[in-house]
C-alpha cells in the first residue's frame, strides 16, 4: 500500500495511526461536454480498525491533450488551449473564496501537478442527502447563488468575455450550422417533438447574438459559479451546509444573473424536469436570486434571460445523439429538450 495514499486517508479520517486494510477504485461516468476532465474515479476503502473511507479524484488536463487538436489550424491552437478553463475548478478550490453561509467547497486532500498542464485533485467524496429537488430547494439554491454574487461584484458593468468566446466559438462554428441544415430538422427526433416554428425562432435569435452581449454589457457583473446546475450543487448528508458547491467552471466575470440559466437547465438537460415544470422553477428562481442578492430585479431578470439565450437556446436540442437508435427513452429526452428549447426562445422573444 502506498504510503501517499496512507497519509490521505489518515488525514481525512483525523487518525494519525490508520492503516488500510483494503481499497478499490471505481471509475465514475463523466458528463457529456467535459473536455478537460480526463478522469473521475472513487478510490474507497476501509482501515484494519474497521473505519471506512473514500476519495473523488478528478484528473484534468489543458484542452491541448484532446485527440484531435493538433487538427486545428496552426494559428488557433494557442488561443484555444489559452482561452479554454481547463483547471477553473481547481483554482477555486485553491483560492480560498469567500462563499455565503451555507454554501461551502468540497474539501482539498492533494493536488498532484503531473506537469505539461494535467493535474489530479483528490477531494471530498461527498455523501449526499435523500431528497428531491422541489422548489423549496431551487429557491435555497438560488438564495445563495444571489448571496456569492453580492459578495463579489466584479467592478460593475463590463464585457461579458466568456459568453462573447462562446458564441463566437462553438454557437457559430458548430450548433447554429446545424440548426440551419434543413437535414437535422427532417430527422425523425425532431420532425416529432419540435414545433414548426422553433428552427426560425432559434435562427431568428441567432441574428441578435450581438445585441443580447451589448445587453448583458451593460448590466452588472460579478464573479459566479459558471455552471451552477443541481448536479453540481451537493446537499451533504452530514448538515455540514446546505449545499457544496462543485465544478465551478466560467473564470470570467459574469453578468448578475448569470448562474440562474445553469440552475434553470440543468434537471432539463439531464432529461429529469418535464417541460411543464419550468415556468414555475424559473419564478422561483429569479425571485429568490434578485432578492438574496439585494440587486434591481429588472437587472437581474434581463441579465437572467440574456444570458440563458446567450449559452443555452443553441445547445437545448441534444443534437449529438441524432445518430443513436431512436427508442422510447430517447424519443422522450428529445421531447423534454425540445420543451426546454421552446421556453427560452419564448424568453428570447420577449427580450
Amino acid at each position: 500500500m502506498s504510503t501517499a495514499l496512507t497519509e490521505l486517508v489518515r488525514q481525512s479520517l483525523g487518525d494519525p495511526l490508520a492503516e488500510i486494510a483494503e481499497h478499490r477504485e471505481v471509475p465514475v461516468r463523466r458528463g457529456r461536454g467535459m473536455l478537460s476532465t480526463v478522469s473521475l474515479r472513487r478510490v474507497t476503502g476501509t482501515t484494519t480498525g474497521g473505519a471506512s473511507w473514500s476519495f473523488f479524484v478528478k484528473s484534468i488536463q489543458s484542452v491541448r491533450h484532446l485527440p484531435g487538436f493538433g487538427d486545428l489550424p496552426a494559428h488557433l491552437r494557442d488561443a484555444v488551449a489559452a482561452d479554454f478553463p481547463w483547471r477553473a475548478d481547481a483554482d477555486v478550490y485553491l483560492s480560498g473564496r469567500a462563499l455565503p453561509e451555507g454554501l461551502r467547497l468540497p474539501r482539498v486532500y492533494r493536488v498532484e501537478d503531473l506537469g505539461d498542464d494535467r493535474l489530479v485533485l483528490w477531494l471530498e467524496d461527498v455523501r449526499v442527502a435523500a431528497g428531491d429537488w422541489d422548489l423549496a430547494r431551487y429557491a435555497a439554491a438560488a438564495g445563495l447563488l444571489g448571496e456569492l454574487a453580492a459578495m463579489h461584484p466584479a467592478g460593475g458593468r463590463g464585457t461579458d468575455v466568456g459568453l462573447r468566446k462562446f458564441c463566437a466559438g462553438p454557437v457559430a462554428n458548430l450548433f447554429l450550422p446545424k440548426l440551419a441544415d434543413p437535414d437535422t430538422w427532417r430527422h425523425p427526433l425532431l420532425a416529432r417533438h419540435a414545433d414548426p416554428l422553433l428552427r426560425a425562432d432559434l435562427l431568428g435569435l441567432a441574428g441578435r447574438i450581438d445585441a443580447l452581449l451589448a445587453v448583458a454589457d451593460g448590466l452588472p457583473h460579478t464573479l459566479a459559479h459558471g455552471d451552477a446546475s443541481p448536479e453540481n450543487l451537493l446537499v451533504p448528508a452530514d448538515g455540514s451546509a446546505r449545499f457544496v458547491a462543485i465544478d465551478w467552471s466560467w473564470p470570467y466575470p459574469a453578468v448578475v444573473g448569470f448562474d440562474l440559466g445553469q440552475l434553470l437547465v440543468g434537471r432539463a438537460q439531464s432529461g429529469e424536469l418535464d417541460p411543464g415544470e419550468l415556468p414555475a422553477v424559473h419564478e422561483t428562481i429569479e425571485s429568490a436570486y434578485a432578492e438574496a442578492a439585494g440587486a434591481d430585479p429588472a437587472q437581474v431578470s434581463l441579465g437572467y434571460a440574456a444570458s440563458l439565450v446567450l449559452r443555452s437556446a443553441w445547445t437545448a436540442l441534444p443534437l449529438e445523439r441524432l445518430e443513436e437508435e431512436p427508442g422510447p427513452e430517447l424519443h422522450e429526452l428529445f421531447r423534454r429538450r425540445a420543451g426546454l428549447a421552446r421556453f427560452i426562445a419564448d424568453l428570447g422573444r420577449g427580450l
